[in-house]
């Protein structure tokens, strides 16, 4: 906090002052001077005043002052001030002993001098340091503009420090050092934010021990975070040090932002050609010299992702900050409410990873799906294969990302919207077989399912099951009869494949086994 120095103030001649008692408290700062007279002022301070009194309603005696005394050291007052010639006619022996005693700097106010003096000229040099501090913040704040656009990061918390005469460190996002002054601090800097817990999720937090004081602040553009500031000094910090700070820390993330900035706009123009792509309206030559020239790997063919739940554009953002993490470009657009992105052929992998690293960013429930390896004019195929597998995921409800080619066989069954219309059709087919196989112990369901998945095979079907051909066709006869249906036709027996694959005891177990 700015305050007058209590020696500044001795040293006016116009006041008249006179010190009695704690010289040694001389280079105390003096922030308020306050007029009191209560015997108790106290509960009235918040430390750093110079208290004003004639000492209407203090006694003379030792005790009294030094009761006096210890209340205003306890509150941390940095000066008492006693004004003669009206309650007393100079300063009570006693009390310039206790204080003498306590080391409060003690000063005598002469009758001609009026407390409402003392009190202008402490506002007026207050006024004047602010004066001073601005001024000051004005002149150096070009000079650390200057130094980031001459030497970035670096050359702005050097300035900071140098223009602070504090020790300033810059941490990114992983608290790494990115750049110090003086370069030995950034030992230091690294671990001081272990009494600073807060500090990563505020934006700015001071912390005071015996070693000094210690600043934080969030080096930030909007939601996205560069990092921390951190100034450490032996001394308190004033007001125009926390708006350098502040001002390095702008300029800091301002340095921060200008390859983010470029690559969000590269991503916005990728996402352009990834529409044109996943519609089918560029050709391959073109689409493989945009994604060449782009960094992004398209000998072997390309895969798209498709991510569902929360917002799609955060999903994008997330995914972005991982593939550049590992030096693959993002060309990523929203469609159908989902996040599509493009992944080269030989990444497989990458999706599981980066989608692990992009949820733990996102703190949201995501699934995802990957579609099978297509060519350059395959975009269409391959999107809507990645959203079907987006939406069985989802329905598992787990954290893998599903391929496309692991679907062979289960696409129809695991999609939610799908697999409702088969448990209609099973339930309007199949109600009838399940039906007599509880009423008469019968095992028509499990043969009709194992011919079924036999292609109609006698053979093969009968030893699946366990029984003799013709007791499968004595079954599969009955089953004809029970449903009225031409088992003879293929599309027949494809249907009751499907309503097969969907059918589900009450309690929820597939009753086909």
């Amino acid at each position: 906090m700015v305050g007058v120095p209590l020696a500044w103030l001795m040293h006016r001649q116009d006041l008249r002052l006179t010190l009695l008692a704690g010289r040694g408290g001389l280079e105390r700062d003096v922030v308020w001077a306050h007029s009191i007279e209560l015997a108790d002022p106290a509960p009235w301070l918040t430390g750093g005043e110079l208290v004003l009194t004639t000492g209407l309603r203090l006694p003379s005696d030792t005790g009294a002052c030094t009761d006096y005394v210890t209340r205003l050291t306890k509150a941390g007052v940095a000066a008492l001030g006693f004004g003669v010639g009206l309650s007393h006619e100079q300063v009570p022996e006693a009390l310039v002993g206790a204080a003498e005693e306590a080391g409060l700097p003690l000063v005598e106010v002469p009758l001609p001098t009026p407390f409402v003096a003392v009190t202008k000229v402490v506002m007026e040099r207050l006024a004047q340091q602010q004066y001073e501090g601005v001024v000051q913040a004005s002149r150096i704040q070009p000079r650390m503009t200057r130094a980031a656009l001459r030497g970035g990061a670096q050359a702005v918390v050097r300035e900071l420090a140098v223009s602070t005469r504090t020790s300033v460190v810059f941490l990114d996002h992983d608290s790494r050092v990115r750049a110090a002054h003086p370069p030995h601090g950034a030992a230091s800097g690294a671990t001081v934010l272990a009494g600073l817990g807060s500090a990563e999720q505020t934006s700015a937090a001071v912390s005071s021990s015996q070693d000094g004081v210690t600043a934080v602040h969030q080096v930030r553009v909007g939601p996205r975070v560069h990092g921390r500031l951190v100034v450490a000094a032996e001394r308190a910090l004033t007001p125009v040090d926390h708006l350098l700070l502040g001002h390095a820390a702008s300029l800091v993330a301002l340095e921060a932002e200008k390859p983010l900035r470029l690559r969000d706009e590269q991503n916005r123009v990728n996402g352009l050609f990834l529409r044109l792509l996943l519609d089918g309206t560029v050709g391959a030559s073109l689409a493989r010299d945009h994604l060449t020239e782009a960094g992004f790997p398209v000998r072997d063919g390309i895969r798209v992702l498709a991510l569902r739940g929360g917002s799609p554009r955060q999903c994008l953002q997330a995914l972005g900050d991982e593939l550049a993490e590992r030096g693959l470009p993002l060309f990523g657009r929203v469609h159908a409410a989902c996040a599509a992105v493009l992944l080269p052929a030989g990444h497989a992998a990458t999706a599981q990873t980066a989608m692990d690293g992009a949820r733990a960013r996102l703190r949201s429930s995501t699934w995802a799906g990957l579609s099978a390896v297509h060519d350059l004019t395959d975009g269409p195929a391959a999107l809507t294969e990645a959203l079907n597998a987006a939406s069985v995921a989802q329905a598992r409800g787990g954290q893998a990302v599903v391929p496309f080619e692991s679907l062979a066989g289960q696409l129809l069954a695991a999609t939610p919207q799908t697999r409702k219309i088969l448990a209609t059709l099973a339930e309007t087919q199949l109600a009838p077989l399940a039906a007599h196989d509880t009423a008469h112990g019968t095992h028509l369901l499990p043969t009709l399912r194992a011919f079924l998945e036999h292609h109609g095979q006698w053979e093969a079907a009968s030893t699946a099951l366990g029984v003799h051909r013709h007791t499968l066709r004595s079954r599969i006869e009955r089953v004809r009869v029970l449903l009225g249906a031409d088992l003879d036709s293929a599309h027949v027996r494809a249907e009751l494949l499907l309503a097969s694959s969907a059918w589900q005891e009450p309690g929820g177990s597939d009753r086909t086994g």
